[in-house]
């Protein structure tokens, strides 16, 4: 059940809301683990047979590694450790990257094999990680075990974030699932952030994704360099748009409902060098890969060659992670030879370049590598990559081309000044001058009324695009 259809936004949302304000405390946990599981089997039944079993195994794992733990048997707890990672790792590898690694294999020795994999569980990627956090931290002593198992089951099932996070670390939520209030002011900022959340993805993201489908239907081999950069940007906003989008939801949803999550990006599009761009973009995968592969190796404290080693083990997970694909892995290797580049050749050099010159080649950056993400495989993106410098392809600009970027450069402008952080610098600033024209009390006064009508506007609209893409989504499935 996506967070921005119509079902979960006008009945499942606001009915969860009205009987977790009618429950008792002490039963809020079991009523948001019922209504977890409900979110999860409208997709599939299948799907929560493998959560509870997840859940399970997991529960049992904590329990002994934080017994272990307590007892000193440092042998032991890490084999159980060690096993309790490689079950849930093996889990994530067996529905997602099997046939993937079967296929190449195959490749390799030149022959066939047919093997179908049951489809992928929703969310896979995020509770597999969500339970290693907690194997983790447990072990390493930095949170007890949750001994409720409902309590558990609600932090790895959890349906704000199960789809597409944020990942929320195991220390990071445990004390919260039983020490959190329910405030009318979380619910009214809660409600804010999933609105703007939703009308990032549903208005902001689809319009760019309606722009950039219909570049990428057209042959790469025949794009004009006008065609190709116009879908290259489309598709860097429309994923910025979508992902960020989601994630302002799942926040905003915990905030409904008493919990603190961190947030997952913050403009990216901003960021003055590539080290910097990935402080700022999806936030808690970036720090799941420093606190549970990158410092366990060594991180940074080891030499040169052993630093390299570790940056690549973690950019080889980091592309795999988004997809079974080569091209992810060129995405990966791609980021790690730029971040490679700047932490060992221009240390010190990129500091003199002037901050807007090192922004505008960071989003340059960024762009090219999304256009390998997006790519079906590596023919596909080196044939597109060409286009973009002007090698083959209809020229610089041809009648597709000039067609796309007259129709989308106001979105596209729109969409990259609201990507940055200029939208909220500007808000600031006004926020200041009425402080001072007026007391700020009085500012906060004056300011409500517009939020609620900006905020009203935005939900309207994004209702008009979620019917529409319904009703679409409708009448194809008939054919």
């Amino acid at each position: 059940m996506p967070l921005s259809e119509l079902f979960f936004v006008f009945i499942f949302l606001p009915a969860a809301i009205i009987l977790y304000r009618l429950t008792p405390d002490r039963l809020r946990n079991a009523l948001l683990l019922l209504l977890s599981l409900f979110f999860i089997a409208w997709g599939s039944l299948s799907d929560v047979i493998l959560i509870a079993l997840c859940i399970a195994f997991n529960y049992f794992t904590a329990l002994e590694l934080d017994h272990l733990r307590r007892s000193d048997s440092r042998i032991l707890k890490k084999l159980v450790l060690f096993s309790g990672i490689a079950v849930n790792a093996g889990m994530l590898i067996f529905f997602k990257y099997f046939v993937f690694l079967i296929n190449n294999v195959c490749a390799v020795i030149g022959t066939e094999f047919s093997f179908t994999v049951p489809k992928v569980p929703v969310g896979i990627s995020f509770f597999t990680f969500s339970a290693i956090s907690c194997l983790c931290d447990v072990a390493k002593g930095d949170e007890n075990a949750v001994r409720n198992p409902l309590d558990f089951a609600l932090y790895i099932a959890f349906f704000a974030k199960i789809t597409s996070g944020p990942i929320v670390k195991f220390r990071d939520m445990a004390r919260q699932l039983n020490d959190r209030a329910m405030t009318a002011e979380l619910t009214e900022s809660g409600m804010k952030l999933f609105i703007i959340g939703l009308s990032k993805k549903v208005i902001m993201a689809g319009c760019l994704g309606f722009l950039f489908d219909g570049i990428k239907a057209q042959d790469p081999a025949s794009l004009s360099v006008a065609g190709a950069w116009t879908g290259a940007l489309a598709y860097s906003l429309m994923l910025y748009y979508d992902f960020s989008g989601y994630s302002d939801m799942a926040i905003g949803l915990g905030k409904i409902f008493g919990f603190s999550f961190a947030k997952n990006f913050d403009h990216p599009y901003s960021s003055v060098s590539m080290t910097d761009f990935w402080r700022r973009w999806h936030i808690s995968l970036g720090a799941w890969f420093r606190d549970y592969v990158y410092i366990p190796l060594g991180g940074s404290r080891v030499g040169r060659a052993r630093n390299i080693f570790n940056l690549s083990v973690v950019w080889l997970l980091t592309g795999l992670w988004h997809g079974a694909n080569w091209t992810f892995v060129v995405w990966g290797i791609y980021h790690l030879l730029l971040l490679l580049l700047e932490k060992f050749v221009l240390k010190g050099l990129l500091d003199r370049i002037p901050s807007l010159l090192r922004a505008a080649m960071t989003f340059l950056l960024a762009v090219i590598g999304w256009t390998v993400f997006f790519s079906d495989n590596i023919a596909y993106a080196g044939s597109y990559l060409l286009r973009m410098i002007g090698i083959g392809g209809s020229g610089l600009a041809d009648r597709t081309g000039l067609f796309y970027l007259n129709g989308g450069v106001f979105l596209l402008v729109c969409a990259i000044i609201g990507a940055t952080s200029l939208p909220s610098a500007a808000l600031g600033k006004l926020d200041r001058l009425m402080e001072r024209r007026i007391d700020k009390r009085a500012a906060a006064q004056l300011m409500q009324p517009v939020t609620a009508l900006l905020l009203a506007l935005l939900m309207l609209g994004c209702t008009a695009f979620m019917i529409s893409d319904t009703v679409s989504s409708f009448l194809y499935a008939q054919f």
